[in-house]
């Protein structure tokens, strides 16, 4: 993944949206953002981030910003924590898990891969087919209290689950707020 400078991303975006409205893209308020980030996400990397889900998207319609080996298809996923792990669920139907690769780039979690087409059998003449073939690719930024290098990976039902542990002050610190709020509960 190509790290881009704060401006260029901002560019990225706003290249993104006139392209897409015909509009020019509305000016920001940076001290009041519509919607507050998630604690330890990296700004920068969520933008980066929603410019390459952007991108995916824009391929049909032939307005691609700087693909060279494009992915055609992202597949859904979840992201969520509890207190000890931050865990990614992406959905991969139809996919062994030979076919998905899993990585971490500067607090960044890729998941690519591949779906193939495979014929029924010779004699088979489709009426229609709905599912989506070829090579995909997610990008999750991680927040700076994840240990992306201690990722575990399982492959079940067609779900790929990626957890990773929390840092030990974080997860102390969440524990600590809990019997904090316990005790003050219980003194009442």
């Amino acid at each position: 993944m190509a790290m881009y400078s704060y401006d260029q991303v901002l560019t990225d975006v706003r290249t993104v949206y006139e392209q897409l409205t015909g509009l020019p893209a509305p000016k920001v308020d940076v001290k009041n953002p519509r919607f507050p980030l998630p604690r330890g996400v990296d700004p920068v990397a969520l933008v980066q981030s929603e410019i390459d889900y952007l991108n995916l998207y824009l391929i049909n319609s032939g307005i691609s910003l700087r693909l060279s080996k494009t992915p055609t298809w992202t597949p859904p996923a979840e992201v969520y924590e509890t207190p000890e792990e931050y865990v990614v669920c992406v959905e991969l139907a139809g996919l062994a898990e030979s076919d998905v690769r899993v990585q971490q780039i500067n607090n960044v979690l890729i998941v690519r891969g591949s779906r193939r087409f495979r014929r029924a059998s010779e004699e088979a003449q489709y009426h229609s087919s709905e599912r989506i073939y070829g090579t995909f690719e997610r990008l999750f930024p991680l927040p700076n209290y994840v240990q992306a290098d201690k990722l575990q990976t399982s492959f079940s039902d067609g779900i790929l689950e990626i957890t990773m542990p929390k840092i030990e002050a974080a997860v102390a610190t969440t524990t600590q707020a809990k019997k904090t709020g316990a005790q003050k509960a219980g003194k009442k």
